[in-house]
């Protein structure tokens, strides 16, 4: 039986109801991969698939040229609502997409 802290970490299809939710961060498509960070009774945290912030304009105001433009990649999360999930497929043993458990580690001391 599947649960869902065997998909922390690892990278899963999502469907979503309703992508418009999300426009505002950047997503356009309603379906995609996106690795599972954790999860909580709102719904599903997931990493964002490439967060891009431009300085286009200096502190005063004035536009770079374009080839000044600064771009900054981000690392960010974001919750994906359970009311908003269609569907989730999780792809075990795939490389690349399956990752193992931080959960499932050894921690303390053996005795020999």
């Amino acid at each position: 039986m599947m649960k869902l802290d065997d998909i922390i970490g690892d990278v899963v299809f999502i469907a979503l109801r309703d992508v418009e939710r999300y426009t505002s961060i950047g997503l356009k498509d309603n379906l995609g991969h996106f690795r599972v960070q954790g999860f909580d009774h709102y719904g599903l945290w997931v990493s964002h698939p490439g967060l891009i912030l431009y300085k286009r304009e200096d502190e005063s105001g004035v536009p770079f040229p374009p080839d000044k433009i600064q771009k900054e990649e981000l690392n960010a999360n974001f919750i994906i609502t359970w009311d908003n999930i269609l569907t989730i497929m999780h792809y075990p043993d795939r490389k690349g997409f399956d990752y193992p458990n931080e959960f499932d580690r050894e921690i303390g001391f053996s005795l020999k």
